[in-house]
């Protein structure tokens, strides 16, 4: 229940219908009651007014359900109208002996969690001149039903209502603040989660991720790519070196091809390409990286490497490809370093690279 209920907090879209759909519930439940309690009590037009209120918030709640992005964007129009046509008649009716008024103090909460702090402010700066025009101006005083309120209430209602909004803003604005903080917190954990922190590349997971977003896949191509005699570069220079000539590496890489690359472990790469026709030719990449030169921080020497790439083609699935990669890649190494191999099963002059 928890996982499904973040799941929907998290969402955007999913999050704005779910509070829509509680306050329609809310209210139309309130609407519902008095309305029965004003049957009890024989309120005549309050009756009539919860009644219609109660149905409106059904409306609501099946345009938001069924409606989609259309029906909140109706909905958000139509309710703003609506609680403006309530807050009219509450004050104006006066029913029950001025208590109806009272219920406007739920109406800052309910707009700053439906329509946001910007629109909600608009609208309850609305209501509040409305409020001051029938509190403390004489014409729109004399409008109300003689007698329903005092004097007392008139002047004070609205200080009390502009209370109700700042509560509803300060409230709103720690919200929104805190789901901002906590979507950036998600994007960004999201993002470690599937890429390498040394390179910024995909990692395995994020390769995973990435290729299971796609579908009616033909002929793949997969480059395994390792760095020749790195744990020399490391045990020579350090691995502060390692590091940095890791991260020339996966940048060369990453410039030359036509896909994302992944970090598959250690000094281990692997290119992905959806389409084979994409793939281009490997040759690049090793020539590229063996004119490369990384210079060793606070000093004039330079430090060169070498790759070994195995490479596979196919229409199977990706773990597959890079077995079949990964045992090109091995007979590279066996047969010298620093050149390419295909799967056996198809020669360098049969693959897409040429």
């Amino acid at each position: 229940m928890n996982e499904k209920l973040t799941a929907i907090l998290t969402n955007d879209e999913k999050r704005t219908r779910l509070q829509y759909q509680c306050v329609f519930l809310l209210l139309g439940g309130v609407s519902a009651f008095m309305t029965l309690l004003n049957i009890v009590t024989d309120k005549g037009s309050l009756t009539m007014a919860t009644a219609v209120f109660f149905v409106l918030c059904l409306v609501n709640f099946f345009l938001v359900l069924r409606g989609g992005k259309t029906g909140i964007a109706v909905v958000s129009v139509l309710f703003g109208i609506e609680i403006l046509g309530l807050f009219v008649f509450f004050l104006l009716s006066g029913n029950p002996e001025g208590f109806s008024a009272i219920w406007i103090a739920m109406l800052p909460a309910c707009g700053m969690l439906l329509f946001g702090r910007r629109r909600a402010t608009v609208l309850c700066a609305a209501m509040f001149a409305i409020l001051v025009f029938f509190c403390w101006i004489p014409a729109g005083k004399a409008m109300l039903p003689a007698g329903t309120y005092t004097d007392t209430f008139l002047m004070r209602f609205p200080i009390l209502y502009v209370a109700f909004f700042l509560v509803s803003m300060l409230l709103e604005t720690i919200r929104a603040v805190t789901q901002e903080e906590l979507n950036r917190i998600r994007d960004q954990y999201r993002y470690r989660s599937a890429h390498d922190y040394l390179t910024d590349l995909l990692n395995r997971q994020g390769l995973m991720e990435w290729v299971s977003s796609f579908q009616n896949l033909g002929e793949q191509a997969v480059y395994m790519i390792d760095i020749d005699l790195f744990k020399r570069v490391n045990d020579s220079f350090g691995h502060d070196v390692g590091d940095l000539v890791l991260a020339n590496v996966a940048h060369t890489v990453d410039s030359l091809v036509d896909s994302k690359v992944c970090r598959w472990g250690g000094e281990e790469f692997v290119v992905w390409f959806a389409d084979a026709r994409n793939a281009g030719d490997p040759e690049e990449i090793r020539k590229k990286v063996e004119e490369m030169t990384v210079r060793i921080p606070g000093t004039e020497k330079l430090v060169s490497v070498t790759v070994s790439i195995g490479v596979a083609y196919g229409n199977t699935d990706v773990v597959s490809l890079i077995r079949q990669a990964d045992e090109a890649l091995y007979r590279a190494k066996q047969n010298g370093r620093n050149r390419v191999e295909y799967q056996e099963k198809r020669s360098a002059e049969s693959s897409p690279a040429g």
